[in-house]
């Protein structure tokens, strides 16, 4: 709880913004009056030297007064704040909870720091609480570090959830026990019996958490904190609840059995949250983008669905079917809880933060957190001095709510998740369609996407508590990469912050001037600050510039921050240690700017830089050691010239740098840390080793010693059906022609496709086959051919789908007008043939067959003849009007017509071109019960195509009506939705038909 501020604290607060407004303005006023109105600024270098250093200080008094605005916005919600009583909270929960889940983005984190994260996840006092995983670690490790990270991050999740169901199930019993006995209105009243009872669970669970705490190893002052203020406050306070119960009990007293059941409830929200994990990497349809907001974004976008894995032919993918078939079904949860992986919540967390969004004055709030601060007992000064500059920011973005400018900050955050559906964007990847909640386009996305909010209406809220901790960058070289990322993105985002603007007056609503302010100096004002403190540091300023007056200016914001420190734990001191800190790092804000503003030109992302989290130290950059050995030399330097000079107001100036500056280098950073970190970046300059060639293979395709010109190699490829196909057809589109011989998806090898002539053999490239098809990924299912008399399946029809959903013939259009259609087509067909070698035995498979392909007859041939099982070619009416019975096709394939309505043209087209099976569409099957006409002619159609050696197959078919009049119309075979749906080949191992199958395969 935030202390309660003063009277006497809040009016020097008051005094200082007075004070600083007065100090400039004054300034300003006689800094005009003298260099422009007196005439001392006689030479345009002078003139230009005058308003710049204005602005200079306009720009640093501006940051200033941002902080003590905001420091006062604190005071006031400090003072307004009211905890919600925990009897409120229970009472809140008899209600059905809000289902929360809990999303922690790990990327190569050491278990035992994920682990005390997820724990502190898993342990908050919520009733619907499910804690996901994320690890977004490489697949394949190259180095045994890196496969235990994986290795340990995977078992993590299925280690915490055994260790939770010891007290889980325990109290799960307990509660459902009385439940019956006593809640349900029609049992016995509660006894003191129940409450002493009640009171030994909660000494269980106390002790667990002792036991737990016990066993946990202390390694830094993180797991200190893990072990007291997380594990030890909540078996304080339900050791305080047990004790109560126990004394209660002793006394004779019963409680309600409401207020049993809810206490009950408590125990079993508590320890009862599932863990589980997530990887994105598996599937090619996620983002595989290397940053933490497509890692959310990645699980975000599949909520409230169901999937089934399905090979495409660039890897697995994830595509939408029915929760009975899936193999991962993931819930939809009113609200989303972010944390990072070296964060830590307290056990209320959860609990107080959705019970304030619950509330119908809260009901446009997006997103609500506590910005986090840092954890107690920091090792090292750099770590210390780092950490008093974050709970000074927990300062800030308290207050900036007073003023409605709050910023989602990200480490941790309770999400609505109808607000994030308001404002997600879709994209695609190839032919997977990509969903951003959390924009990406800047390394600090968190700030982007408040924005994003603000636009379509919603706002934020910092809840007024200390209820997250995450830790700090425990060396200089860390630090300076997780201060390069605050720094760059949000000149990018200032822009769109117009769009807030725009669509608030479209809605009527005020822009207040206070918020701006905030917004834009929380956006821009680490790379002004810097630049202005640059500028003036470098840059010899006329000395009469220099006036009392601005120390008035910095002084109080110097002070006022002081006694902050003080307030938070920190000595008074420290600030001058914050400012030498911050000049050691205006290398690393400028660069993190600079890089913002080459992204703005170029319009090219940003690399995310990831926070190292090693117990060893990391390397920092050399610019960032020498560029403030340069500035300590120079303003040295300035400090001589000063002194020769006599200019004394500007000397201690200078003089304090050198000093804040030295000491910062010394402290912080360390001198031989910094002459390791300069020779370790000097070696790697000189000295590059150069990797040894590997020899090219050799083998029956590739003889050894032949000329690269003379024969190309073979391509290898991943294995896979699909991905075969694609390789069979070789790289279409490509100036030179050239094929790529691969391996069949049936496991045959399949006959290279010969070069025209006149191009030269060339090396294959597999990036370029992926890059002629990235747009049509495609996936195989199947839908069942049934024997209408007895219900089950004889075939099957090879059905392609595409994974942005669109229709395959969009698709084969587009590939055509690419000038690989005939290449697709051919893909597809022979990607239906290898995954058919998977459905049931002595099924047969129907494939469709374009025109182009028909008239391919040679290349038609060679891909069925490769299948495993016996084939049909549908094909539609006439193809390019030549005689199907004539094709030249391998023994056992046989072929069937398309012809959506019975009519005369069915019996002709039987007559001419005798094939093996004719197919009715849905014009002639729908509504056919109601019909005697048509039931007539197919009536008569089906004799006379069996006398001819034909069967008609009715598709189409939606209803146990239209099934019905088909077959006393004596046709024998029958495809639709009432009798299957299509699913992938491997869930098609027993007969389903009706419902079942509309469970097995909807949304293929």
């Amino acid at each position: 709880m935030p202390a309660k501020v003063s009277e006497r604290r809040m009016a020097i607060g008051r005094l200082a913004i007075v004070l600083t407004v007065s100090a400039w303005a004054v300034y300003v006023a006689f800094t005009i009056e003298q260099q422009f109105i007196e005439g001392k600024a006689d030479s345009a270098r002078l003139v230009i030297e005058a308003i710049v250093y204005l602005l200079l200080i306009t720009g640093l008094a501006t940051s200033a007064m941002a902080y003590l605005i905001t420091r006062i916005g604190f005071f006031y919600r400090s003072r307004a704040h009211t905890r919600a009583p925990r009897a409120v909270l229970d009472a809140f929960f008899d209600q059905p909870a809000a289902p929360v889940t809990v999303l922690v983005p790990s990327y190569q984190e050491d278990e035992r720091v994920i682990r005390t994260t997820l724990l502190s996840a898993a342990l908050q006092e919520y009733p619907a609480l499910h804690v996901v995983l994320l690890i977004d670690d490489p697949q394949n490790p190259t180095t045994n570090r890196a496969r235990a990270l994986l290795e340990d991050a995977r078992a993590l999740p299925g280690t915490i959830t055994a260790e939770l169901e010891v007290p889980a199930g325990r109290f799960r019993t307990a509660r459902d026990a009385f439940e019956r006995a006593v809640a349900d209105g029609a049992g016995r009243a509660a006894t003191a019996d129940d409450v002493r009872e009640l009171a030994g669970h909660y000494r269980f669970a106390v002790e667990w958490l002792h036991d737990l705490a016990a066993r946990h190893e202390i390694i830094d002052h993180t797991d200190v904190f893990f072990v007291d203020h997380v594990l030890g406050a909540l078996a304080a306070d339900l050791g305080t609840v047990g004790e109560a119960l126990a004394s209660a009990a002793e006394e004779g007293a019963v409680l309600p059995g409401d207020r049993l059941l809810q206490l009950h409830r408590r125990l079993t929200a508590t320890f009862g949250a599932r863990v589980s994990s997530f990887e994105r990497k598996r599937y090619r349809s996620l983002s595989h983008e290397p940053n933490k907001a497509m890692n959310l974004n990645s699980y975000i976008g599949l909520m409230g669905g169901s999937y089934r894995e399905v090979q495409t032919p660039v890897g697995l993918a994830l595509v939408g079917s029915a929760a009975r078939v899936a193999d991962l079904t993931v819930e939809e949860p009113e609200y989303v809880l972010t944390l990072d992986a070296d964060s830590m919540l307290l056990p209320e967390y959860a609990a107080r933060i959705v019970h304030l969004l619950s509330q119908s004055a809260h009901s446009r709030v997006a997103v609500a957190q506590t910005p986090y601060s840092s954890f107690p007992g920091s090792a090292t000064r750099l770590e210390r001095i780092s950490g008093a500059s974050t709970d000074l920011q927990h300062i800030v973005h308290q207050g900036m709510t007073q003023y409605d400018a709050t910023f989602w900050v990200g480490a941790n955050a309770v999400l609505r998740k109808r607000a994030l559906d308001d404002i997600v964007e879709v994209d695609y990847d190839g032919d997977f369609e990509i969903r951003r909640y959390i924009q990406d386009r800047t390394v600090i996305e968190d700030t982007e996407s408040t924005i994003d909010l603000g636009v379509h209406g919603w706002s934020l809220l910092n809840y007024p508590e200390r209820l997250a901790y995450s830790a700090t960058p425990p060396d200089f070289g860390s630090l300076c990469i997780q201060r390069q990322r605050w720094a760059n993105g949000g000149l990018l985002i200032l822009s769109k912050l117009r769009e807030q603007v725009r669509a608030r007056r479209a809605r009527g609503e005020r822009n207040r001037f206070g918020e701006l302010f905030l917004r834009v100096n929380y956006m821009a004002s680490i790379f002004w600050s810097s630049v202005c403190l640059v500028v003036m540091l470098f840059y010899p300023f006329n000395a009469e510039l220099l006036n009392p007056l601005l120390l008035l200016v910095s002084v109080p914001y110097f002070l006022m921050m002081a006694g902050d420190l003080h307030a938070t734990g920190y000595r008074r001191t420290d600030v001058l240690r914050i400012y030498g800190f911050n000049l050691i790092l205006l290398p690393v804000n400028l660069s993190g700017s600079f890089a913002s503003m080459l992204q703005l030109i170029t319009g090219e992302k940003s690399a995310f830089k990831r926070t190292p989290k090693v117990r060893d130290r990391t390397t920092a950059g050399a610019v960032y050691i020498l560029a403030p050995l340069a500035l300590i030399a120079f303003s040295a330097y300035t400090v001589v010239v000063d002194i020769q000079s006599q200019h004394w107001g500007h000397l201690v100036f200078a003089a304090l740098n050198t000093a804040l500056a030295t000491y910062a280098m010394v402290a912080f950073v360390g001198i031989g840390n910094s002459v390791v970190d300069l020779w370790v970046h000097l070696r790697d300059w000189l000295y590059r080793p150069v990797e040894p060639r590997r020899q090219a293979p050799t083998g029956p395709d590739r003889p050894a010693g032949s000329h690269r010109a003379a024969q190309p190699r073979p391509l290898a490829v991943p294995s896979g059906p699909d991905w075969a196909s694609v390789l069979h057809y070789g790289i279409p589109g490509t100036p030179d022609g050239v094929a790529v011989p691969a391996t069949g998806g049936s496991g045959r090898d399949a006959p290279a496709v010969p070069a025209p002539r006149s191009a030269p053999p060339a090396e294959p490239d597999d990036s370029a086959v992926v890059a002629a098809f990235r747009d049509f990924i495609f996936f195989t299912v199947f839908q069942p051919i049934v024997d209408l008399t007895t219900g089950e399946p004889v075939g099957y029809e090879a059905l392609c789908r595409f994974a942005d959903g669109r229709a395959p013939q969009e698709r084969l259009d587009a590939a055509t007008d690419r000038g690989i259609g005939v290449d697709l087509d051919g893909a597809l067909l022979r990607a239906s043939l290898s995954a058919a070698a998977s459905l049931p035995e002595g099924a047969w498979v129907s494939v469709n067959v374009s025109p182009a392909l028909w008239n391919s007859p040679r290349e038609l041939s060679s891909i069925v003849s490769r299948s495993a099982c016996p084939v049909v070619l549908e094909s539609g009416a006439l193809v390019g009007g030549s005689d199907l019975s004539a094709t030249e096709l391998p023994i056992g394939v046989q072929v069937a017509l398309e012809n959506p309505l019975v009519g005369y043209d069915s019996f002709r087209w039987v007559e001419e071109h005798r094939p093996a099976f004719l197919k009715l569409g849905r014009e002639t099957t729908a509504g056919i019960e109601h019909d005697a006409a048509r039931r007539a002619l197919l009536g008569a159609l089906v004799p006379f195509a069996e006398e001819r050696g034909c069967r008609v197959v009715a598709s189409g078919v939606e209803t146990a009506a239209e099934r019905d009049a088909l077959r006393e119309a004596g046709v024998q075979l029958g495809q639709g939705f009432y009798l299957g749906l299509p699913a992938p080949a491997r869930v098609l191992d027993r007969p389903a038909r009706g419902t079942d199958l509309v469970e097995a395969a909807s949304g293929l």
